[in-house]
């Protein structure tokens, strides 16, 4: 009992001190997004080589090896847009699980939904703007669940 006491303390802060920086890789997250969403190829693997390296600072979390095969699938796409899109829900999945599971976020966050895709994306705005198809549909979608900024 002990031992799962003290497993169970280290694990939370562990998971604590990762909590503090939720919003630094949901920012860096929403960059990739948005210039999917602009169809910017160019722009969108800078924003995954900020992802990716902010994810990879990290101290150790519970999510963080799954995350890092999930981003680097997402950067070696290079700047091919088509690839980009389609690594982009695996990633997309992991960072909601982190923003689902946090007790500290400055902003809220929408865990929206692309039907014709059958793929999810983060946003921090409830307007849909969709990052697989771009322009080319760029109002399909559906907020699925959204998590409220903490009241610190």
């Amino acid at each position: 009992m002990k031992k799962l006491v003290l497993v169970m303390t280290i694990a939370l802060i562990g998971f604590s001190a990762f909590a503090q920086n939720t919003d630094v890789l949901v920012n860096h997250y929403v960059q990739v997004k948005n210039a999917l969403v602009n169809s910017d190829g160019k722009l969108a693997a800078a924003a995954i080589v900020k992802l990716y390296e902010g994810i990879k600072s990290e101290a150790e979390f519970a999510q963080q090896p799954g995350l890092l095969k999930a981003a680097e699938k997402l950067r070696q796409a290079g700047n091919d847009i088509d690839k980009q899109r389609a690594a982009f829900n695996d990633v997309s999945a992991l960072v909601w699980k982190l923003v689902k599971a946090s007790d500290n976020l400055g902003q809220a966050v929408y865990y929206q939904y692309c039907p014709m895709k059958k793929s999810y994306w983060l946003s921090t705005e409830k307007d849909i703007k969709n990052p697989y198809y771009g322009s080319a549909m760029l109002t399909c979608g559906r907020v699925e669940d959204s998590k409220p900024a903490s009241q610190n």
